[in-house]
């Protein structure tokens, strides 16, 4: 039994590694922030009594302190020195297959000089260069199936011919045990897949193992830069960086015969029916999942797919209802179809169980809201002397309807909406960008949900009661919360007393 130092053991590759070490018997000593273990200031105190060392600690976007440079370059140079320190010989250093010198590309340039580092450093190490790697709880297969279960359309870097060879994460596991097992001092391997596939063949496959018919649309490069640039930005977990970007470009080709004929190591096709399986698994995991009632139809819908058509047609059918010449009609009906299809939602159904609790919190909150409401316009002339003019516009909607009609249909009315912005939209925005950014996110779809009414007014009452109903939700994990408020709300306001009943 050896003892073996995983530096970036809890990461996706590293939970792997560590599994595999432990089935051939070796005692894995898992290192890395969430142990405690910082990679910038290592403690030769962790490396005691160990007998090599697999460091998988690698980065795809720069934060803070954690530089392309600071964890490829200067945390490798000082672990080299902690190991010498500690006395341990041997290292397996993980890089990547598209190292290389070339300080344009600061992702690809760091990871060569990380290689030169270990290439200097005097200890007996073997560098494995692993393509893209796939598997359960990864990114490649997680991201490409959010966008494939999102859109038919699929837009990929320039025309998708850039050459892939997917590798599953086993095998990277496996070629990491096997090169602590054979004499492979001083050599470096590229760790990739038996055959090269295009990147559209590698999106098709995908595709073609989720059952899901898709469009592949040729992209330029140029017209990607800012999205995954905002992305990078805002996500906590992007669907895709700057440097990942630059790699789908070039590619991530290698030659995969040295760690067959040196290691034995075989690395498994990316087959339809391999990705199957891990879709399959990956898909359980999913929280929005849309399932029609039993008995009617034996299918099981990917809620993102759901939340995309249901979106697209909320936007396209407000704005033609909004311009009906009776909009609380137009409405209704448009809502009506909104709350037939949220209601099919798991994730929707099971957040309206109503309670005490919930009902005296989305009153409480309510009465909130309308006295800010208040205070707002007593202060709106100041800035906005027209405003009254967006009033009188909401106000006219409802001339030539019953009180009763309008009580009913507008409780119909906050409730789809509730489903919808808040129980789906901004629901799904926050497991993709976080609770805060998706709360933010959802205000904000939901205020272009307004935009066909050009009432600005209203779009800034959308905005604002949509940042505050989010967090609502957000916070109590319960959509009769925001359901009570914001059907108070509108009562207090449109019906009862309020200083826009004067203006209209």
């Amino acid at each position: 039994m050896a003892v073996i130092a995983v530096i970036g053991g809890t990461g996706f590759l590293g939970r792997c590694v560590v599994a595999r070490l432990k089935e051939d018997g070796h005692s894995p000593r898992v290192l890395s922030r969430r142990t405690g273990f910082d990679l910038l200031r290592p403690n030769v105190t962790d490396l005691r009594e160990v007998d090599a060392v697999v460091n998988l600690v690698g980065i795809k976007r720069e934060d803070g302190e954690q530089t392309f440079h600071a964890v490829h370059v200067d945390a490798v140079r000082r672990l080299v020195e902690t190991m010498k320190a500690a006395g341990v010989e041997r290292l397996i250093h993980i890089s990547v297959v598209v190292a290389r010198k070339d300080p344009r590309l600061p992702y690809h340039h760091t990871k060569w000089q990380g290689e030169e580092v270990v290439r200097g450093s005097g200890l007996n190490w073997t560098i494995l260069r692993p393509g893209v790697i796939y598997g359960e709880g990864d990114d490649l297969l997680s991201h490409l199936r959010l966008l494939i279960q999102i859109s038919p359309v699929f837009p990929i870097v320039g025309d998708g011919s850039a050459p892939m060879r997917p590798v599953d994460v086993r095998d990277v596991a496996s070629s990491i045990v096997a090169s602590l097992q054979r004499p492979c001092n001083g050599k470096v391997y590229d760790v990739v897949g038996p055959e090269r596939l295009y990147l559209r063949e590698v999106v098709g496959n995908v595709a073609i193992a989720m059952g899901l018919p898709l469009g592949i649309c040729p992209t330029p490069a140029l017209l990607m830069r800012l999205p995954v640039l905002v992305m990078e930005k805002v996500m906590r977990q992007p669907l895709s960086t700057r440097a990942q970007l630059s790699m789908l470009m070039e590619g991530l080709d290698g030659d995969p015969m040295p760690l067959v004929r040196d290691l034995n190591v075989t690395t498994a096709p990316f087959s339809v029916e391999r990705l199957r399986v891990l879709l399959t698994n990956c898909e359980a995991k999913s929280p929005l999942t849309l399932r029609w009632p039993a008995g009617r139809l034996n299918r099981t819908i990917p809620g993102s797919a759901f939340f995309g058509l249901l979106v697209f047609a909320v936007f396209g059918l407000s704005a033609v209802f909004q311009r009906a010449s009776d909009k609380w009609m137009g409405i209704t009906v448009l809502m009506g179809i909104t709350l037939a299809c949220t209601f099919l939602l798991d994730s929707v159904r099971s957040r309206l169980r109503p309670s005490v609790f919930h009902v005296v919190l989305g009153l409480v909150s309510g009465m909130g809201l309308y006295g800010a409401t208040l205070g707002i316009i007593a202060v709106l002339p100041r800035f906005w002397p027209e405003w009254e003019l967006s009033a009188r516009t909401l106000y006219s909607w409802k001339a030539g309807h019953a009180t009763l009609f309008l009580a009913a249909t507008c409780s119909m009315i906050v409730l789809a909406e509730e489903l919808l912005w808040r129980g789906v939209v901004t629901r799904f925005l926050m497991e993709r960008l976080g609770s805060g950014w998706g709360i933010v996110a959802g205000a904000i779809v939901y205020t272009l949900a307004h935009w066909a009414t050009f009432n600005p007014l209203l779009l800034l009452a959308a905005f604002g009661c949509g940042l505050f109903w989010g967090w609502l939700y957000a916070a109590a994990d319960n959509l009769i919360v925001p359901f009570v408020s914001h059907l108070l709300w509108d009562v207090l306001l449109l019906f009862v007393s309020s200083p826009l009943a004067k203006v209209g």
